[in-house]
């Protein structure tokens, strides 16, 4: 049976998506551990501003997300070090250090992990993630915030409510440029996507997202006006709202199917009730999405050089990804 079959009927037999929790997808040699996990994930590419107060708010991020999950997040990657190091208690003091350590013309990049054992004797993969990069005074690329975590609680309940409830939370305090949240992938930190299943899924599986928020900003370059893509939840800042013809247009055209969240600084769309995996095998391309991609497909990102994952070796890398940020259309 493909993997994609069994991904399917284990969503279908144990009721939903929560059942992914307790699996992952394999290299070609499964004895080096899985290659990629499933959660839920939001990304946040943030304005060019003062890097001092984006400092402050990459400590914000960092410490909100351990106010979450204190019990279940335990492990503190110090800027250009390569081994996360365990803590107890609240680590915000240890962050702001490892901050301030630093010029901030400079930049910063840190996170913060939590593991959760699936019973496998090589694992490498922190489900739970809290990544940011504050890019250098004068780099043109975006600087990020990103965040994953399982896909439901021990009692099998979705986090989607709590997903939806903190993505309009940061969006207010933060004011992206642009962003999304929703079901994705998880895979090793600082490591691409690297199964071979991985593209097999992405393909049948519209509402899968995946990692790749240094790809995207490498790609995108000094381009901040252009989406990578919609999921369950899409931020829009006030610019890319007001190119799109503005709120009320906006609301015109993806209400009711959708609901438009407008916060000060900008919008998020949510694309339906419920984050959905949808089935491209079964015609299933869920509505919301679809309608949510059409409408913001003018100010998405297609220039790309390379692409955003990797593929097999008979496919074109830049071609899949284009196919791939289209799927809805």
């Amino acid at each position: 049976m493909a993997t994609t079959d069994t991904i399917a009927e284990l969503v279908e037999a144990n009721g939903g998506a929560a059942v992914l929790d307790g699996i992952h997808l394999p290299y070609a040699d499964p004895r080096s551990g899985p290659a990629a996990k499933f959660g839920l994930r939001a990304e946040l590419y943030l304005p060019d501003i003062d890097r001092s107060m984006l400092r402050t708010q990459a400590a914000d991020f960092l410490h909100d997300f351990w106010l979450m999950y204190p019990d279940s997040v335990n492990e503190f990657l110090q800027r250009d070090k390569k081994r996360a190091k365990k803590f107890s208690g609240d680590p915000r003091s240890a962050i702001e250090a490892d901050i301030s350590s630093y010029a901030a013309e400079t930049g910063y990049s840190g996170a913060l992990f939590g593991r959760v054992d699936i019973g496998l004797p090589n694992d490498d993969i922190p489900v739970y993630q809290a990544n940011l990069l504050v890019n250098r005074v004068g780099d043109m690329d975006l600087s990020f915030f990103d965040a994953s975590t399982p896909l439901a609680s021990a009692s099998g309940q979705l986090h989607t409510e709590l997903l939806l409830k903190r993505f309009l939370a940061c969006c207010q305090r933060f004011r992206p440029l642009h962003g999304s949240a929703g079901f994705s992938f998880i895979v090793c930190p600082g490591m691409s996507q690297n199964s071979v299943y991985a593209l097999q899924l992405m393909n049948r599986f519209p509402g899968f997202d995946f990692p790749s928020a240094v790809d995207f900003t490498m790609e995108a370059g000094g381009v901040h006006d252009r989406i990578k893509s919609v999921n369950w939840l899409t931020a829009l800042g006030d610019e890319l709202v007001v190119q799109l013809g503005g709120l009320a247009t906006m609301r015109q055209a993806l209400e009711p199917a959708c609901t438009v969240h407008a916060y000060d600084g900008g919008v998020v769309i949510q694309a339906g009730p419920t984050p959905r995996l949808g089935d491209a095998y079964a015609n299933d391309i869920p509505a919301e999405y679809r309608l949510a991609a059409r409408f913001t497909r003018p100010v998405r990102f297609e220039d790309y050089d390379e692409g955003l994952f990797r593929v097999p070796k008979d496919l074109n890398k830049r071609e899949e990804t284009l196919k791939w940020i289209r799927r809805f259309d």
